[in-house]
């Protein structure tokens, strides 16, 4: 009995390795921007779909459930990175030198 490895594994590794290697190469500032517009563009979604259901579209409440979650997450995401950035920053200015 033969057992074929999974075919799809190699491409997604390849995937993974463009990405690191891309994300190695932008700036610190270029991913907190690309990381802002990325939430500000959920925030936006959410609004939109929750506008549409208030105003009587025909919008499955599921999926403004769901653009809501999404939006609530991302945001709960960029807080924390914000709160460990400004403690590195503290610890940094709290170091002896």
């Amino acid at each position: 009995m033969a057992i074929e490895a999974i075919s799809g594994l190699d491409t997604l590794r390849a995937t993974q390795s463009l990405q690191a290697t891309a994300i190695a190469t932008t700036d610190f500032g270029t991913v907190i921007g690309q990381g802002l517009g990325h939430l500000d563009a959920r925030l936006q979604a959410a609004d939109v779909t929750t506008q549409a259901l208030a105003s009587g579209k025909d919008v499955p409440v599921h999926e403004v459930m769901i653009a809501m979650e999404q939006a609530r997450m991302e945001l709960t995401f960029a807080v924390e990175v914000r709160n460990r950035l400004l403690e590195s920053y503290q610890e940094l200015a709290r170091m002896q030198l």
